[in-house]
């Protein structure tokens, strides 16, 4: 019985999220186990609808066991972190550009004992004003030849690295597994003529408008009808949120990944705030990119300080399909860490303080938006599809 790890965000599911669940499928694997993030995703965002929505669009869509984790910027280590020690995942999956295979491979050795010249010259670039992804890559090509290195930057290619080295700090038996990514690019913001958008083009499709015709087009039925029923959210919905931490501090160098530089300029550009996305925008730089600042704004509007571990605690279950009980029963007597079915029952963590924290936030702004009872993040239950 071969069994399949996937570490997703699912935000939301698509047909290049099917297509690589039924490439695994065609290709021998029995199971295919889901990581994915909670209502916040790896980008700092909050997530399109939440984790319990798209824990059932995944199941629909071809998975057999979903599980979050507290989201975190050490979003593959996690992934990684979690799906080995749940001691029955036999590889890996993830997406990579076509004919970038081996260089991903190549890099993730390079990069997990890297010399010293290579963190000199790294460090040499950064100190010199260079952007991180253009420092690695201007350091990296005193190593590898130019034409290996083109699309270093692109999202799928920095994740399956991370996740290939991240394998290999846990001294994990999992294999990795490159499955060649079809359709748009990762960060699209366009439709694609044949179906495969990007879940970033998506959000922004369902941010204009629910179009239900042109929707089917691009992800698969289960998805559009999920969606259809659930309460979509964006990044200004948490406006309020946000304000309220920024103008309630004296200092914000406590908060994960947060410079003493970058935290005084918060201070002297807060009289600048009008929403959420808008403000991004301020304090991004040329060194600080949008992504990194959305994903700086949100540690602080969640509280989040501190270095998280580099193990995950615990798995907290989301859903699974009838099928895969037995995998289920197996991960019960295999895993090295606690699974979390019922969250009344769990013993209590720092990671897991956060999740919840996060998901009562993530509710409010809801029930703000929408004028509807708040859930209760102890009363959610497991998504079971038969």
């Amino acid at each position: 019985m071969k069994t399949t790890g996937i570490i997703a965000e699912y935000n939301p599911f698509h047909n290049g999220h099917k297509y690589q669940i039924d490439t695994l499928r065609g290709s021998g694997s029995d199971y295919v186990v889901a990581v994915m993030s909670g209502d916040f995703t790896q980008r700092g965002e909050p997530a399109i609808v939440d984790k319990y929505a798209r824990a059932r669009m995944a199941l629909l869509g071809g998975a057999d066991v979903v599980y979050a984790t507290a989201d975190a910027k050490r979003f593959a280590e996690g992934g990684v972190s979690l799906l080995n020690s749940l001691g029955v995942i036999d590889e890996l999956a993830f997406g990579v550009e076509e004919g970038s295979e081996e260089i991903v491979l190549k890099l993730s050795e390079f990069l997990s004992d890297p010399p010293a010249l290579y963190e000199e010259t790294l460090d040499s670039y950064l100190r010199k004003g260079y952007s991180y992804p253009l420092a690695r890559q201007k350091a990296l090509e005193l190593f590898f030849d130019t034409s290996e290195l083109t699309n270093l930057d692109g999202p799928n290619t920095i994740l399956a690295i991370e996740y290939c080295r991240a394998i290999r700090k846990n001294h994990s038996a999992m294999i990795p597994r490159a499955v060649t990514r079809k359709g748009a690019d990762y960060s699209a913001t366009e439709l694609d003529v044949d179906g495969m958008s990007s879940a970033s083009a998506l959000r922004l499709l369902l941010k204009e408008t629910f179009d239900e015709e042109l929707m089917l087009k691009h992800m698969p039925g289960s998805s559009v009808v999920t969606l259809k029923v659930s309460k979509l959210m964006y990044q200004n919905d948490f406006n309020s949120y946000l304000h309220y931490k920024l103008l309630h501090e004296e200092s914000f160098a406590d908060y994960l990944d947060i410079t003493r530089s970058f935290s005084n300029r918060l201070m002297t550009q807060i009289k600048d705030y009008i929403d959420f996305e808008s403000f991004i925008d301020v304090m991004k730089t040329k060194n600080i990119t949008h992504t990194s600042v959305c994903r700086l704004l949100t540690h602080i509007m969640l509280d989040i300080c501190g270095i998280p571990p580099v193990v995950v605690p615990y798995a907290r279950v989301l859903g699974f399909r009838k099928s895969a009980e037995p995998l289920l029963t197996r991960i019960k007597r295999e895993s090295r860490i606690p699974l979390i079915t019922k969250l009344a029952d769990a013993d209590m963590h720092a990671c897991l303080d956060i999740d919840i924290a996060s998901a009562n936030i993530y509710e409010a702004a809801v029930t703000d938006k929408y004028h509807t009872p708040m859930n209760n993040e102890f009363s959610g239950g497991i998504v079971i599809i038969e």
